[in-house]
């Protein structure tokens, strides 16, 4: 089974990077080992927002478990792509 976590900010960035890493190693830690990270409300990504996407990797792959994005708007999803995160996180529509 898979757990849709839906990210309710315009932004994802400094401000709420940590708060997000620390939901994702909770979630893993709880037993939810295949995450899927609905984007579908986030309109920006900073550095920071790139770092919540690799630790979701990091923290199921650890467990045997899969990460994936969902939901991906204009400047995020040219993101994904110019970062080439798109060859090693799978995205949904």
């Amino acid at each position: 089974a898979k757990t849709v976590i839906d990210v309710e900010a315009d932004n994802v960035d400094f401000r709420n990077a940590e708060f997000l890493k620390t939901r994702l190693t909770e979630l893993v830690q709880g037993g939810d080992k295949n995450l899927v990270l609905n984007l579908d409300h986030v309109n920006f990504m900073d550095s920071s927002g790139l770092s919540v996407l690799l630790t979701g990797k990091r923290v199921t792959e650890e467990v045997g478990g899969t990460f994936s994005i969902c939901g991906l708007q204009g400047y995020v999803n040219n993101l994904i792509n110019l970062t080439n995160l798109n060859k090693t996180i799978a995205v949904y529509a």
